[in-house]
């Protein structure tokens, strides 16, 4: 399973307005059928995996340019939707409370035949979210994931929050692409800026850190202990900045009980319960000092409106325009359920001509 991507956002507190919120449930949900009517199920569940479409989405109907309720109030908007449509789509998760009821919209998900496993597919959503939340240490800490299923697939979606920046990163994974977790294949994480001070154990140019992390495990704590003690190896210079102070930040007594697991591979400590952030931190810069394989230290950052935005950016919501859109697609979607062609042509036309004019670059 890869993770497929990232955004950076501003946190916001508070709630859509009640007369936004209605219309984003209807368009949101609209678009989404339409999307299955034309491409499938599994395309739109595919879609949810690529943050830059799914912010395209929050903007199309008409919620921030880029603050952090853009997650849970468009992923709300649609789960609400496919509440009251039950069909080839399911959202499962959110935060807080609707967190904790995730396996149970999961398992109804299985029993409605849109996804295979239901304990799969927790055991997947539980580890991506712990590999976002310590095997990449970019200051920002999980408190919300949902999941979007349906033929046989799901999209992870999930947000970390950083309330000193008062700033929120959402990070998107997708099950298509089986295989490991640890060597990325995102597209990219959505930010002005990149983010200092990060360890991305799982980025593909940290292999070589991670496999002498396994061989820091594998060493007597105590043979460390001499090399790292104070008056010895005590800072790790490689950026012009210390960055490394290992007598203060080594927890022995759980590096003695990581020893006494007998780690053969990475991939265990994934799946190790209560191996934190600072501890999977310090090996990797013992595996640095000892071994010369650096970790990725690199935040890789990369640098979408149709009916205005709640704020009024970049202009108030237009709400005679949203309302002729739902008409417009509840029609559409309508017309696809009675299998009429020409609708299905016009949608097709009609994201051509926006791909046409998207790679013209904007207007005025």
């Amino acid at each position: 399973m890869n993770r497929t991507g990232f955004s950076l956002l501003p946190l916001h507190y508070g709630h859509p307005p009640e007369y936004l919120y209605r219309r984003m449930v209807e368009l949101g949900g609209l678009l989404c059928d339409t999307i299955v009517q034309v491409y499938g199920a599994k395309e739109l569940v595919r879609r949810f995996s690529d943050p830059f479409w799914f912010h395209a989405l929050s903007l199309v109907i008409g919620f921030d340019w880029n603050s952090s309720g853009t997650t849970t109030a468009t992923l709300s908007a649609i789960k609400e939707y496919y509440s009251r449509h039950p069909g080839e789509i399911a959202v499962a998760g959110g935060k807080g409370r609707h967190m904790s009821a995730t396996r149970e919209e999961v398992e109804a998900a299985e029993s409605a035949g849109l996804i295979g496993d239901a304990d799969t597919t927790m055991r997947l959503a539980k580890r991506v979210a712990r590999i976002d939340d310590a095997f990449l240490q970019d200051s920002y800490d999980l408190y919300m994931q949902f999941l979007v299923v349906g033929s046989g697939t799901f999209s992870v979606v999930q947000q970390g929050m950083n309330e000193g920046k008062r700033m929120a990163r959402r990070y998107h994974w997708y099950s298509g692409t089986m295989g490991t977790m640890l060597d990325d294949n995102r597209e990219g994480i959505s930010a002005p800026v990149p983010q200092d001070s990060v360890l991305d154990l799982t980025a593909s140019s940290s292999r070589g850190n991670r496999r002498a992390m396994v061989e820091v495990l594998r060493e007597r704590p105590e043979s460390l202990m001499s090399m790292f003690a104070i008056g010895g190896q005590r800072t790790l210079d490689s950026t012009g900045k210390p960055v490394l102070n290992l007598d203060i930040r080594v927890d022995w007594k759980r590096l003695r009980q990581l020893y006494e697991y007998d780690v053969t591979g990475f991939e265990q400590l994934v799946d190790m319960p209560g191996l934190g952030k600072s501890t999977l931190r310090a090996i990797s810069y013992m595996a640095e000092v000892i071994t010369g394989e650096k970790a990725s230290t690199r935040d890789p950052v990369k640098f979408s409106f149709a009916v205005g935005g709640k704020d009024g950016v970049p202009k108030p919501v237009n709400v005679r325009d949203y309302d002729r859109a739902i008409e417009f697609f509840r029609e559409a979607v309508g017309s696809l359920d009675r299998g009429d062609r020409r609708t299905r042509t016009l949608i097709e036309n009609l994201s051509k001509l926006s791909r046409e004019r998207s790679s013209q670059g904007p207007s005025l």
